[in-house]
């Protein structure tokens, strides 16, 4: 039964954070590195707040601050940059923030990471944190699927399309590109808000590059823009990705294993997406 709960716990964290980047990326075919680096920003801005005041609402205020900002800044670096220069630079931002954390060990206790954080009165047993991180994460997909139906999801399509006939039409491609960037970092506040109070510990090196690549192949194996298909996917492999530690195997084998397992899944749902991921310009 607790293994049942951790599950669920791990994919109700999970979706939120998937939903709103196969909006940017699936709908806007905003492919972005930055993310985990918005992330990790988002955590130790709640947790270090937590940690000096003690209230949950001042380190929730804290992570929505830090993700408006950072989800700002990486959009503004949209408009500045071709995708491949928004792509390094993204990658760039990413690796300085985890050094961030890992180097300013004074505020953030370095590779340490901030132990014994205390989870909200009313999710202290595990039953608890599931039901109340399940309630939220459907309050999360009842959202996207009514964002996507309206006139934002359709003019984000458009631009990704055919941005200049979108342009004729009037649509503001900052206003839409701003307003899908915010929504896709107050996502990763709902991530990083709960998890770590679910370890009770914030541990820097969880936000690594291969936690990116998790994010990409659950949004691609569901379908880029699928809000369904997203979170299929997602609870699919945060299940399989728990279930592998179970196999009588060592744990020197293990951990490549699931390496290897993962990225023949990406492959696999990088091939059979190939026309929505690269899909060709329309012309007349």
């Amino acid at each position: 039964m607790d293994f049942l709960l951790h599950i669920i716990i791990l994919i109700a964290t999970t979706i939120p954070l998937s939903l709103g980047y196969t909006f940017l990326f699936g709908r806007g075919k905003v492919f972005h590195f930055g993310p985990i680096a918005v992330a990790i920003t988002i955590a130790y801005a709640a947790f270090l707040t937590l940690d000096a005041t003690g209230s949950f609402v001042l380190a929730l205020g804290a992570g929505v601050i830090a993700s408006v900002v950072f989800s700002l800044l990486f959009a503004w670096l949209s408009f500045r940059l071709e995708p491949d220069s928004l792509g390094i630079m993204t990658i760039a931002m990413h690796l300085a923030m985890l050094n961030v954390a890992l180097n300013w060990q004074s505020l953030t206790r370095g590779a340490l990471g901030i132990p014994n954080i205390p989870r909200m009165f009313f999710m202290q047993s595990q039953g608890a944190f599931a039901f109340w991180v399940t309630i939220i994460c459907i309050g999360w997909i009842i959202f996207f699927l009514w964002l996507e139906r309206t006139s934002l999801a359709r003019q984000l399509t458009a631009l990704a399309e055919q941005e200049w006939h979108a342009k004729s039409l009037g649509i503001n491609r900052i206003r839409v590109h701003l307003v899908a960037f915010i929504i896709l970092g107050l996502t990763m506040v709902n991530d990083n808000f709960f998890y770590p109070q679910y370890l009770h510990l914030l541990y820097p090196t969880d936000y690594g590059y291969p936690l990116f690549i998790t994010l990409v192949m659950m949004v691609v194996a569901g379908k880029p823009g699928s809000i369904l298909g997203a979170t299929t996917a997602t609870a699919l492999l945060v299940a399989l990705k728990e279930s592998i530690r179970f196999l009588p195997l060592p744990i020197s084998v293990l951990g490549p294993l699931r390496l290897m397992l993962f990225g023949v899944i990406l492959l696999v749902a990088v091939w059979v997406r190939r026309d929505s991921l690269f899909p060709v310009k329309r012309t007349i």
